[in-house]
Formats: structure tokens, C-alpha cells, sequence
């Protein structure tokens, strides 16, 4: 029975919108589910991050220059750091693609000067610390790396995804097994 995953795509949206693309498309000829909230949303409430962060098998982190809005209750954290740290409560697994500095100096942003820049090295260095990192010079890199990585964790046990119904043993087969069933062990009582 083949699974399907569904892959959680987290990072700041203005900044990254060619390397989440790049993901997407990666995730689905790779046979998954991409999954994000800026697929459907542009500003989602948190609920709906929730439960599309407990619907999915695994989460994956783009870090661009960006520290991104912070939430509005709690200037602490920004939403993609708050994503982050949910999927970790939730043990989901997850990784991380870094943006390289010179992949960054391509793009029109100053990012040592944007609001909340010492925040977001503090979160980068800590995903960097935390989970498997792949650094992005070319969004090649971001194809490459779910190429590879994908296989491995459809091919996890812990990881349910999504089956086909055809996939999926017929109800009426079942109910007509269990009844022979249970008719045999009446038979034996």
C-alpha cells in the first residue's frame, strides 16, 4: 500500500515565495502533499496552523533573512518560529533549509537591517542546533534534498500519510470476514 505524506511547509512568505515553489513542486513529483498555510490563506488564524501542522507527517523549515510577524499576543516569537516549536511539542519530524548569506545578498533586501534581526539569529542558530539542516546557495539544492529525504521517511512505520481508498480493504469484505468469523466461533461455543 503506497502512503502519501503530507509535508508542512513553514517560512516567511515575501522573501522565500521562489524556494516554497520550488518545495511544493518537489513535494507533489515526489508523489506527497504539500501543505501551508499561504496556499490558502493569507493571514490564517491559529487553529488552522494547527491543524494542519497535527495533519501533516512532517514539517519542514525555509529560513530566508527574515524573522517574519511576529504574533500578535505574544511579541516574542514570530508565526514561523511559533510553527516551528509546535511541531517539536507535536513530535512531528522535522528539518530545516537554510538560505545561504550569499544566496541572500542576490536579493534585493537589506536583511541586517530589517526589524527583528538579532531574534532571528537567535532562531536560526537554535534550528541549526536542533534538527538535519541543508543550506540553500540554489533552490536546485531544495529539489535535491527531497529527493532524497522523502523516500526515507515514507518508508518509516511512524509516519501513517495518506492512502488511496482503493488501497484500502473493501468494508463490505470485512463485515462479510468478520461475520464467517463469528459464526465459526458460535459453532465452537
Amino acid at each position: 500500500m503506497r502512503k502519501k505524506l503530507q509535508i508542512y511547509i513553514s517560512a516567511t512568505y515575501y522573501d522565500l515565495i521562489e524556494e516554497r515553489h520550488t518545495a511544493v513542486e518537489a513535494i507533489l513529483q515526489s508523489g506527497h502533499i504539500p501543505a501551508g498555510v499561504e496556499q490558502f490563506f493569507k493571514e490564517s488564524p491559529m487553529n488552522i496552523r494547527k491543524r494542519w501542522i497535527d495533519e501533516s507527517d512532517v514539517y519542514i523549515l525555509i529560513l530566508g533573512g527574515f524573522y517574519g510577524l511576529t504574533l500578535p499576543d505574544d511579541e516574542s516569537k514570530s508565526y514561523t518560529q511559533w510553527e516551528y516549536e509546535y511541531a517539536a511539542e507535536t513530535g512531528k519530524p522535522r528539518f530545516a533549509f537554510v538560505v545561504t548569506d550569499e544566496r541572500l545578498r542576490e536579493l534585493p533586501y537589506d536583511f541586517t537591517a530589517i526589524e527583528h534581526y538579532q531574534k532571528f539569529q537567535e532562531f536560526k542558530q537554535s534550528v541549526m542546533e536542533q534538527v538535519p539542516t541543508y543550506y540553500v546557495e540554489d533552490i536546485r539544492h531544495i529539489k535535491m534534498v527531497l529527493r532524497d529525504q522523502l523516500p526515507e521517511y515514507a518508508a518509516r512505520d511512524d509516519l501513517y500519510g495518506w492512502v488511496s481508498s482503493k488501497d484500502l480493504p473493501s468494508v463490505q469484505k470485512l463485515l462479510e470476514e468478520n461475520a464467517r468469523l463469528k459464526a465459526e466461533l458460535e459453532k465452537k461455543k
